[in-house]
C-alpha cells in the first residue's frame, strides 16, 4: 500500500460490482413501493436471483488488480462499504431503499467465508444515518429490518473508523468506479425504456392486424362464394395465413 501523492493505495471495487450492488437495492424498493411485501422475504427472492456468491466471487473478475497483499476479509469489507453506502439517506432518500441496503449488508455478512467474518466498516460521520433508520424500521413496526440492524449492530459487526479514504487518489478512484457504475445503470435504464417502447408501438398494432385479419376473412368469404374460385381461395388463405402469423 503505497501513499505517495498520485498513487491509489488500495484497489476500489469494479463498476460492475457496484452496478450489481445498486440493482440489488434498486428492485427491492421497486417492489415494495409497487405493492409488494417489504419483509425480509422478499427480499431473500431478489438475492437469490443475482446469485449470492456472484458479488462475493468477482474479487478476480472484470479485469480488478487486487491490492498488494490483500486478504479475503480486506475483500469483503470492500463489498461490506459499498452496500453500506445504500444505507444512507444521502445515497437513497427512500426508506425502502435503505432497508434494502440493510438487508442487503445483512445477507453479505452472513454470507462471507472469512473466519471470524469481517466487520462492515462504518465511517464516523455516517453513525447518525444508522440511528435514524433504527428510529424510521421503530416507528413504521419494521420488524425484519429492526432485527437485521440489530443483529449487526448487538453482534459488534458494525466497525467504527473515522473515514475511509486516508488518501486523496483513494476517494478518486473510488469516486470514479461509482460514476462509472451510474453510468451502466443509466445505460441499462435507457435500453429498458426503449425496449418498452417498442413493445408498446407492437401492442397498439396488435388490435389493427386482428381487425384486418377478420375484414379480410369475410371479404375472402364472400368472394369464394360469389365465384367458386379455387385461385381466391388459395391465395387468400395465404394472405389470412401471414396476417395470423404477424399479429402472434
Amino acid at each position: 500500500h503505497r501513499g505517495t501523492a498520485g498513487l491509489v493505495s488500495w484497489a476500489p471495487l469494479q463498476p460492475q460490482v457496484l452496478y450489481d450492488i445498486e440493482q440489488c437495492v434498486r428492485r427491492f424498493a421497486e417492489a415494495v413501493a409497487a405493492g409488494g411485501g417489504s419483509g425480509f422475504a422478499e427480499f431473500s427472492e431478489i438475492w437469490r436471483t443475482l446469485r449470492p456468491g456472484r458479488l462475493l466471487g468477482m474479487r478476480e473478475r472484470c479485469g480488478r488488480i487486487s491490492a498488494v497483499d490483500e486478504t479475503d476479509a480486506q475483500w469483503v469489507e470492500l463489498l461490506l462499504r459499498a452496500v453500506a453506502r445504500h444505507m444512507q439517506p444521502r445515497v437513497n432518500a427512500a426508506f425502502e431503499a435503505r432497508v434494502g441496503g440493510l438487508f442487503l449488508c445483512y445477507s453479505l455478512h452472513v454470507a462471507q467465508p472469512c473466519d471470524p467474518p469481517a466487520a462492515v466498516p462504518i465511517a464516523e460521520v455516517d453513525w447518525p444515518a444508522l440511528e435514524l433508520l433504527a428510529q424510521e424500521l421503530r416507528e413504521a413496526r419494521h420488524a425484519d429490518g429492526f432485527a437485521a440492524l440489530h443483529a449487526l449492530r448487538d453482534g459488534g459487526h458494525f466497525r467504527p473508523v473515522k473515514c475511509h479514504a486516508g488518501w486523496a487518489a483513494d476517494g478518486e478512484a473510488f469516486a470514479s468506479a461509482l460514476d462509472e457504475a451510474s453510468a451502466m445503470a443509466r445505460r441499462s435504464g435507457e435500453a429498458a425504456a426503449e425496449r418498452g417502447s417498442c413493445g408498446a408501438q407492437i401492442e397498439q398494432l396488435l388490435p389493427q392486424l386482428s381487425s384486418l385479419e377478420a375484414s379480410y376473412s369475410a371479404a375472402w368469404s364472400e368472394a369464394v362464394a360469389a365465384t367458386g374460385s379455387s385461385h381466391v381461395r388459395s391465395s387468400a388463405g395465404q394472405l389470412c395465413g401471414a396476417l395470423r402469423a404477424t399479429r402472434e
